[in-house]
């Protein structure tokens, strides 16, 4: 194999170990990829080769782009769905503020 061809193959394995971790919520698995992701591009641009070598791991490094969007996404939706609720205000038959929930029922937040 050539350089540029072990380069593109490291990238492609790093790139798929990276998709796998985004699936699984591995944010360990995470936290240890973008160094060696790094170096795996630096030594794919010093010997950069064939254009059209290049296009399987523009679409894996693409679809992977995406599913860190949607990761980011769900991870601030459930952080705006967990914050406090503000307190209920009810009112009687009269049309009188009452404070707080009633006895023995809980509000969900949906």
């Amino acid at each position: 194999m050539t350089r540029h061809a072990d380069s593109v193959a490291t990238l492609a394995e790093l790139l798929d170990q990276q998709r796998a971790a985004l699936l699984l919520g591995d944010v360990i698995a995470l936290s240890r990829l973008p160094e060696r992701l790094e170096m795996a591009m630096r030594r794919l641009a010093d010997d950069p080769g064939d254009p059209a070598s290049l296009a399987g791991l523009a679409q894996r490094a693409a679809h992977n782009a995406q599913l860190m969007q949607a990761a980011r996404d769900g991870l601030a939706r459930a952080t705006r769905d967990r914050a406090p609720v503000a307190a209920l205000t009810t009112y009687d038959a009269r049309g009188r503020k009452m404070g707080g929930t009633p006895s023995g029922q809980l509000i969900a937040r949906r």
